[in-house]
């Protein structure tokens, strides 16, 4: 196992901190759009970025198989999960049960909450759906090749979701 390229929807993510403190998100390393999917959580450690229930649990069934035929892959064969057996949802425990990253061995899409191990431009992602794997042979200087990927994801897809998504480093 190496380093890969790898895509997810945030559901928690807050700006990088530097010395202890919260640098100002910029708003050039995201897609058109990106922050209308997250509500804004201010507390005494800072600010944080939450997805909106309404957009993540209407949208993500159709968003992963508009996706998965965006990259003319079988989603079934590929995440061995039938989408016609996932339930419609309404609370992030039943989402959280449906993607448990154990329960799916690993295999996107699943849910992960460490923020060390997985590296985007612009903000560190603390709770985030991976649903798409790519090449474990990533070597990368710049994030901005994952940042162009993303603004045309938003593009060539309909799904709301798609404003939502980002690429980046897992490891």
């Amino acid at each position: 196992m190496g380093t890969g390229i790898m895509a997810a929807v945030p559901l928690l993510f807050e700006p990088y901190k530097s010395y202890g403190r919260q640098e100002k998100i910029k708003s050039e390393y995201f897609t058109k759009g990106f922050f209308e999917n997250f509500n804004i959580d201010e507390n005494e450690s800072g600010i944080s970025y939450v997805i909106k229930k309404d957009i993540l649990f209407n949208n993500y069934k159709q968003f992963l198989l508009e996706f998965y035929d965006l990259i003319e892959m079988d989603f079934t064969n590929y995440t061995e999960l039938d989408i016609d057996i996932i339930p419609k949802i309404s609370n992030f425990d039943d989402f959280s049960e449906i993607f448990d990253k154990d329960k799916r061995n690993g295999l996107v899409p699943f849910i992960y909450y460490y923020y060390s191990t997985f590296q985007v431009l612009g903000c560190q992602c603390k709770k985030y759906w991976l649903f798409y794997s790519g090449s474990y042979k990533a070597y990368l200087e710049v994030y901005n090749t994952l940042l162009h990927f993303e603004k045309i994801l938003s593009k060539a897809m309909k799904n709301p979701l798609a404003n939502a998504v980002r690429f980046g480093i897992f490891r």
